[in-house]
């Protein structure tokens, strides 16, 4: 146990053996190995001295479209809405268990207009 507790400690504290643990464990014979993929790199150095530009992705391909769906109809409030809710009191007279479908098809200006509390 001591001896495993030092070898942490060596990793934990020697940044050179902690680098060469990390590249042995995640190399090609590791238990962990990664597959390398290349960056982009320049391809060849030109006549001017300069490096030649690597290939750039094609815009399309990285821009997200927005699926296009239709619009869900929305309800009409009544052109009255003292009306609105003189039905909707009749309504929850006869039939109280169903009045909350009549209010959920109103659209929210209706409620807006209802005043709620008076002073």
């Amino acid at each position: 146990m001591s001896n495993e507790h030092k070898a942490y400690e060596t990793i934990l504290t020697n940044p050179d053996v902690l680098a060469d643990y990390t590249c042995e464990f995640f190399g090609p014979n590791g238990p962990y190995p990664v597959r390398e993929e290349q960056a982009p790199t320049y391809q060849a150095v030109g006549q001017t001295g300069q490096p030649a530009q690597a290939p750039q992705p094609r815009a399309e391909q990285q821009q997200f479209q927005r699926p296009q769906m239709p619009v869900p109809p929305q309800p009409q409030a009544p052109e009255n809405s003292g009306e609105f809710w003189n039905n909707f009191g009749n309504l929850a007279d006869r039939d109280p268990q169903n009045a909350w479908r009549y209010l959920n098809a109103q659209s929210p200006e209706t409620f807006r207009q209802k005043m709620l509390v008076m002073e």
